[in-house]
């Protein structure tokens, strides 16, 4: 038997803010001194609510308005296992990070940090402690009507780690109990939320605040112990900035327990819980990787398949044998198909990398995309045992209102789309915004990255430039010192192509097979504009004659934005260079790579983030993004006549 506890509060300040997350209340049955003289089938089957706040943040004034509406200060009518003697002050706090939100735009990033509720209690370590986001979704699940998640463009956590049901204001409604959501007399009243899937971060030992759930150790079972000080994660919210000026949601935080071994008396390590102290339903549900995705060129031209990576954790589970664990596995779309599929018994295995999680292969046909951007798959993965919500509700908790569904977890994913066809008339242009982590060898071991190149200068497009052999680096008027491309001058002779570094001031396609043209200035300003609009039309009938054109940039000091845009424009295509990186000129790798041709074989890609491509056109396609959201390569189709 196993039990969750929730503390929940709203949280949004420009400022760190402070909340009181619990009041000493009433003492119905006496705290126990330790949960192991309670009586084991209601100490350890227990949900409980500490506390739900509204807040509202004033985009004009950024000034946050907190109001509670409910606090911890309540008689509990069932034996109070989970009540301390005393409580932190601060059990949570949040600070906006002004300078990476753009409020106007209705961005806001925050760190909330999360105390322990149960400071010197050592056997109330937390398991699976989640911070919950409600607002208002407009969405309706196919499968289960009930459930109801954001569309894009409503409030939406961009960051989320996962989703669930648990703590929702439209379900757990026991009015005046302590299971249930409870309206403070000083509440606003004015906001309500009513979704039922919820996005939220896992707060636990060993995660960074802006570490990505995937990265933590599953050896720690996702655990919060009970210390000093406060575990920090980075929120990521998008407000809609039209509409109501007042930014609000609210905010719960929920986490799993269960009676540990007294014989691990007083300390309570990891080892002294089994694996009922996690939760029930899966951990972990997420989609590692797009290896095939649909295409959407307008209303009248769309489909392909879908073929995609997804990893399901559960604590369950041993041996990777997660299937045990869950009963059924739901994809299902707004969108993309019309009817909700059951994949569960076709799922193909691809391996297991932890003895709680598997990794599966899943393939759906005659995809129907309304659109490049917006394209969402909804997964539900529900549990085998326990198969709903009641089992885990003791104590008075055969008269709480839980949702009548079955217990699950869930990931909303959205789906990248391509608007290439497979068979699409389209001549590309490329922008590689890092030289050295795409042609240098000695900067990286660029192996990954070559096989994009490689694909890049195998393509056959029909015209009179497609005859040549010949690729030119062109530096006319970039002043780069000459910067050595090794691996990309060997990858080039793979294919047959001869190389030549050319400083002619005028563009000129020659007779080139493909041209780079290096666009930095290492030496004095950057030029203004870097390119003419006569060279900009030559450079449209030398890719629409069957060359290949992509460009090379560098960090943000090497470049004009201003003569850019004016550039792009000339060249027909809606783009501007974004600026500085954060975090700046970061090496990394990442596997985030959107599936396509161009990109076969690519496992991951090793960049620097010296900057980022804006795009204002829907028709570029990104074909890899890392994690800070750095465009590492683009391509813009452009249709040949």
């Amino acid at each position: 038997m196993y039990s969750r506890f929730t503390t929940a509060c709203l949280v949004v300040s420009v400022v760190v803010l402070a909340l009181i997350g619990c009041g000493k209340g009433s003492d119905v049955t006496g705290p126990p001194t330790t949960p192991l003289n309670h009586d084991a089938d209601i100490a350890a089957t227990q949900h409980m609510n500490w506390g739900i706040w509204d807040i509202s943040i004033d985009p004009e004034t950024a000034e946050a308005e907190v109001i509670p509406d409910r606090t911890a200060e309540f008689n509990a009518s069932v034996v109070r296992f989970l009540q301390p003697p005393i409580c932190p002050v601060e059990l949570v706090t949040v600070r906006v990070n002004v300078f990476e939100s753009d409020i106007p735009n209705g961005l806001v990033t925050m760190d909330v940090g999360l105390r322990h509720p149960f400071p010197g209690m050592n056997q109330y370590r937390g398991f699976d402690v989640r911070g919950i986001v409600m607002s208002v979704a407009d969405n309706t699940g196919k499968y289960d009507p009930s459930t109801r998640y954001y569309l894009p463009g409503q409030t939406e956590l961009l960051n989320a780690d996962g989703y669930t049901r648990w703590w929702n204001q439209a379900e757990f409604t026991s009015v005046e109990t302590i299971f249930g959501y409870t309206e403070g007399h000083f509440a606003h009243g004015g906001f309500e939320s009513n979704s039922t899937l919820n996005p939220f971060k896992v707060f636990a030992i060993g995660l960074e605040p802006t570490q990505p759930f995937y990265q933590l150790d599953w050896s720690t079972r996702c655990t919060f112990p009970v210390v000093e000080g406060t575990i920090t994660r980075n929120y990521r919210m998008q407000f809609d900035p039209v509409g109501e000026p007042l930014f609000s949601f609210k905010y719960s935080v929920d986490a799993s327990w269960s009676l540990p071994d007294p014989a691990y008396d007083p300390e309570y390590p990891i080892e002294a819980y089994d694996s009922m102290a996690n939760c029930q339903e899966a951990y972990y549900v997420a989609v590692e990787e797009f290896t095939e995705i649909p295409y959407y060129v307008d209303e009248w031209v769309g489909g392909g398949n879908l073929d995609f990576l997804l990893t399901i954790g559960d604590w369950q589970a041993t041996d990777g044998n997660v299937l045990d664990e869950i009963s059924h596995v739901w994809i299902e779309s707004p969108t993309l198909f019309d009817d909700p599929i059951d994949v569960r018994d076709t799922m193909e295995f691809i391996e297991s990398t932890h003895g709680t999680q598997a990794t599966y292969r899943i393939y759906l046909e005659d995809m129907m995309p309304a659109d490049l951007k917006g394209q969402q798959l909804l997964i539900t993965v529900e549990s085998a045992w326990p198969d709903s919500f009641e089992p885990q509700i003791g104590g008075s908790g055969a008269a709480f209102d839980y949702p009548d569904s079955p217990l699950a977890a869930y990931e909303v994913v959205d789906v990248p789309i391509t608007n290439l066809t497979p068979q699409g008339d389209y001549a590309y242009v490329y922008f590689l915004p890092d030289w050295c982590a795409t042609m240098r060898s000695q900067c990286a071991d660029d192996s990954e990255n070559q096989l994009l190149i490689y694909n890049i200068l195998r393509q056959n497009i029909e015209g009179y430039y497609n005859d040549f052999t010949h690729v030119q680096i062109w530096e006319g008027r970039s002043h780069t010192g000459y910067q050595s491309a090794e691996s990309f001058i060997e990858t080039c002779d793979s294919l047959g192509f001869s190389v030549a570094r050319t400083t002619n001031t005028y563009f000129d396609a020659g007779e080139s097979r493909a041209i780079v043209c290096v666009l930095w200035n290492m030496s004095g300003s950057p030029l203004d504009p870097p390119l003419t609009q006569e060279e900009a039309t030559d450079m449209q009938e030398f890719i629409e004659n069957g060359g290949i054109l992509f460009f090379m940039c560098e960090a943000t000091r090497y470049f004009n934005i201003q003569g850019m845009q004016e550039f792009f424009e000339w060249l027909g295509m809606l783009m501007e260079y974004g600026g500085g990186a954060t975090p700046e000129m970061t090496d990394g790798y990442t596997s985030n790579i959107t599936w396509h041709w161009l990109t076969d074989g690519m496992q991951q890609y090793h960049y620097y983030t010296c900057g980022e491509w804006i795009t204002q056109d829907p028709h570029v396609l990104t074909l890899v993004a890392t994690e800070y959201d750095e465009k590492a390569v683009l391509m813009y189709p452009l249709p040949l006549e």
